[in-house]
């Protein structure tokens, strides 16, 4: 089953996401199947950091990609004209502030959040396996 993003696909073992993240910084293993990359490339737009958790019975399970806060416009906007319109939501709190895009392809279910705390800004896709097809809906 292909994942969302071009070249990956659900399942696939460690070595076959090393080799398509491609040469350069190492693959560093933050705990037990979660490894992590950083300053990659999503086509032509620097992500800072990718996180790919690889189970090694199951394979890829899920990745996400960190983008710099100025680029979420051009990440939403090609989502947007792939997969429709979003499910969106904004979380308000004392000291931070989410905005949540979810989509479900009925292949993937993608998450993105634009999160502000303290005054700080993030922008984090994530994607894992869709566990519910919209049409058995």
């Amino acid at each position: 089953m292909d994942a969302c993003v071009e070249g990956l696909a659900w399942g696939m073992p460690f070595e076959q996401v090393a080799i398509h993240l491609g040469q350069g910084q190492a693959l560093n293993e933050e705990q037990d199947g979660c490894y992590i990359k950083r300053d990659v490339f999503l086509d032509r737009l620097p992500v800072s950091q990718a996180t790919f958790e690889v189970d090694p019975e199951q394979g890829l399970t899920k990745l996400a990609y960190e983008f710099a806060i100025d680029d979420m416009t051009e990440v939403l906007a090609g989502l947007r004209a792939q997969h429709g319109p979003p499910l969106s939501t904004s979380l308000d709190h004392d000291s931070h502030n989410d905005q949540v895009w979810v989509w479900n392809t009925g292949e993937d279910l993608i998450t993105a959040v634009k999160s502000e705390a303290a005054g700080q800004q993030a922008f984090l896709i994530s994607y894992r396996p869709s566990r519910l097809r919209p049409e058995m809906l």
